[in-house]
C-alpha cells in the first residue's frame, strides 16, 4: 500500500470513531433529555388542573404557531429533509395528558404514588413564629402528609414545591425570611393571620 492511501485510511478510521463517539455521546444525551422531559410531564400532569383553568381564558395569544412556516425544515442525519409535521404521521405524538396518565399508570404508581395538593394554606400552617429552613419546612410537611423514608420519589416532589410555595408566601408578606441560601430562614410575619 501506498504512503498516502495508508494515511488516508488511518485519517478515514479516525474520522470513524470520532463520529461513532459523536453518536454514543449525542445517543445518552438523547436518553438523558428524553427523562428529563417525562418528569415535567409528570410534575406538569399533577400541577395542570389547578393552571388550565388560567390557560383557557389566556387563548393562545402571543404564541408563534408552529405551523407558521417559519424556521430551517428538520434535517435527518444523512441530510435529507425530515417528514413535515403538517404530514401524516407514522409515530404517534409523545405527550399530552393521556400519555401523562398512561405512563403513570405503567409505573404502578397510580393514584397512590400521587401527592395531596399543597396551596398556600397547606405551607403557611407548617410555617411558625420559630424560624425554619426550607429543608425544616419540607420534613415537616412529609411528616403532615404522612410520608414513608422509603417513599423517596414523593418525597422529591413535596420538597420540589417548598421554594416556589415559600417564594410566593415572602412576596404575598404571608411570611417573613431571613438570611440566604440554605441558610435562608423563613417564620411568620406579625401581620399574616393564623
Amino acid at each position: 500500500m501506498t504512503p498516502n492511501l495508508a494515511s488516508a485510511r488511518q485519517a478515514i478510521q479516525a474520522e470513524l470513531a470520532h463520529a461513532r463517539q459523536g453518536m454514543e455521546f449525542y445517543s445518552a444525551r438523547v436518553e438523558a433529555l428524553e427523562t428529563a422531559l417525562n418528569q415535567l410531564e409528570t410534575v406538569e400532569g399533577d400541577d395542570s388542573a389547578s393552571m388550565d383553568k388560567g390557560r383557557k381564558s389566556a387563548g393562545t395569544r402571543g404564541r408563534k404557531s408552529a405551523a407558521s412556516g417559519r424556521g430551517r425544515k428538520a434535517r435527518n442525519t444523512d441530510g435529507s429533509e425530515a417528514p413535515s409535521a403538517r404530514g401524516t404521521a407514522k409515530v404517534p405524538a409523545r405527550g399530552g395528558k393521556r400519555a401523562t396518565r398512561e405512563a403513570r399508570a405503567t409505573r404502578g404508581g397510580g393514584d397512590e404514588s400521587k401527592l395531596p395538593t399543597t396551596g398556600t394554606d397547606f405551607w403557611l400552617k407548617l410555617v411558625t413564629d420559630e424560624p425554619r429552613t426550607a429543608v425544616e419546612i419540607a420534613n415537616v410537611a412529609a411528616q403532615e402528609i404522612g410520608l414513608k423514608p422509603e417513599q423517596k420519589e414523593q418525597i422529591q416532589k413535596l420538597k420540589q414545591r417548598v421554594a416556589p410555595a415559600l417564594a410566593t408566601l415572602v412576596a404575598a408578606k404571608k411570611v417573613r425570611d431571613t438570611g440566604a441560601g440554605r441558610e435562608r430562614r423563613f417564620f411568620r410575619a406579625e401581620d399574616a393571620e393564623s
